[in-house]
């Protein structure tokens, strides 16, 4: 018998048992391997698609090779989303108090009831005009162009005085959350700093006051000098699979150089952000028939990060959704994942060399 072992997320401050007893491959995930029904290139009733942008609210932004404005010819465009989970303060609502998000209590005792309107933006990018686009299949200047949209409309939503963190994210497959199969990444901008971001700008903090050092510069360095997790890496960024992965085949995209924000990043480094991204997602794809998966990016503005006094170190988290959150995971956050991340980056790497 091989004995399981529970392991630390530094990052995060969670734990995983790495149940290597029950060490799990591609191949044994079935759900995740079902051909199921091949997508057309256009869907005629998704709304993403091209020559249905009617059935879209109004455009903020699109990259186009020709075209008016709502009308084919893009190949990134962003949209609001139809079904806001946060609304857009109007413009005729000025300083109205029902519109003004309280400040978050210091003390425990004043956030028993603490609630405050939904203010805030929720924006569609749709990444690719092809219905059955994913992002191990784009080219680099796809995938670019993706990136380059996903910055500008970061930029723009922070500019809102009604917006703390603005969250991106994407949901693939209906496991993952996703409504509409057309890819698609989603930008919602909340009006509260969200725990998570919280906790990690605090342990950041925590170990910078200690050491004087970066916690994620730290934790690259070494992953690079064991180099048993590291799946890919470039000029500018490493993705690993993290020690205490709590999720089977979990990724962690991080750039080598220390920025705080997506929107730091360099024409050069979101070229290279591109690459990463579809060999990364090519490896998930040559594995997988079927994955269901979140991406997660997380970061601040440096003005943000300065604001609040945190350091911060961008990153870029890949969920799949292979094994289901059950009661441990549910009462402790403590997750157990079959698949031990030294396997998964094997696996990995053999289908990036395949």
């Amino acid at each position: 018998m091989i004995l399981p072992e529970i392991r630390f997320d530094a990052l995060s401050a969670g734990f995983a048992v790495i149940a290597t007893e029950r060490a799990k491959r591609p191949t044994d995930y079935r759900s995740a391997q079902d051909e199921g029904q091949e997508l057309p290139e256009t869907d005629p009733k998704c709304p993403f698609c091209p020559g249905n942008e009617h059935e879209t609210p109004p455009e903020v932004w699109a990259k186009r090779q020709d075209g008016a404005a709502d009308s084919p010819g893009w190949t990134v465009r962003v949209v609001p989303n139809k079904f806001p989970a946060l609304v857009a303060r109007p413009q005729d609502a000025g300083e109205d108090e029902a519109w003004r998000v309280p400040p978050f209590p210091e003390s425990l005792e004043g956030s028993l009831y603490w609630q405050g309107p939904g203010v805030g933006r929720h924006e569609v990018v749709v990444e690719s005009p092809a219905h059955n686009g994913s992002l191990g299949s784009y080219s680099l200047e796809q995938m670019k162009d993706v990136l380059d949209a996903i910055k500008r409309r970061l930029t723009s939503i922070y500019e809102s005085k009604d917006v703390a963190y603005v969250q991106i994210f994407k949901n693939s497959g209906k496991i993952a959350g996703a409504s509409l199969t057309h890819p698609h990444f989603q930008i919602i901008g909340l009006p509260v700093m969200p725990s998570v971001v919280v906790s990690e700008g605090q342990r950041l903090k925590d170990y910078e006051s200690k050491t004087r050092r970066c916690l994620v510069c730290d934790l690259l360095e070494r992953e690079a000098e064991k180099d048993v997790r590291v799946v890919a890496k470039s000029d500018r960024f490493l993705v690993i699979s993290p020690f205490a992965s709590r999720y089977s085949y979990e990724t962690l995209i991080v750039p080598t150089e220390h920025i705080s924000g997506l929107s730091e990043m360099s024409d050069a480094m979101t070229i290279d952000l591109a690459g990463v991204i579809v060999q990364l997602f090519g490896a998930y794809e040559a594995m997988f028939s079927s994955l269901p998966y979140n991406m997660v990016f997380h970061g601040l503005p440096s003005e943000v990060k300065t604001k609040r006094g945190w350091p911060c170190h961008a990153h870029i988290h890949v969920y799949p959704r292979l094994n289901t959150a059950a009661g441990l995971e549910l009462g402790s956050g403590t997750y157990i994942n079959p698949t031990p991340p030294e396997l998964a980056t094997r696996e990995f790497i053999a289908a990036m060399e395949s």
